[in-house]
């Protein structure tokens, strides 16, 4: 599905930050945070440069992001 929203709308489109979003949420919910965290790392990358890092979606990743790592180190 993500790569048929990529080709037909952008990387970046709200359908494809969206899917990419919860594909992270999915893999988490899945025990899987190294491939959660290779999902959310280039998904937070774009959405501070389409939204700001101070956006919701953003923070939230960003979020998840340092409790995916703070999980590994612990």
């Amino acid at each position: 599905m993500l790569t048929h929203v990529r080709a037909t709308s952008g990387d970046v489109s709200p359908t494809a930050l969206d899917l990419r979003f919860n594909i992270g949420i999915l893999l988490i919910s899945d025990d899987k945070a190294a491939e959660a965290a290779d999902e959310l790392q280039p998904l937070h990358d774009d959405l501070c440069v389409v939204y700001g890092p101070d956006h919701e979606l953003t923070r939230e990743v960003a979020d998840l992001l340092a409790r995916l790592r703070l999980a590994a180190d612990g």
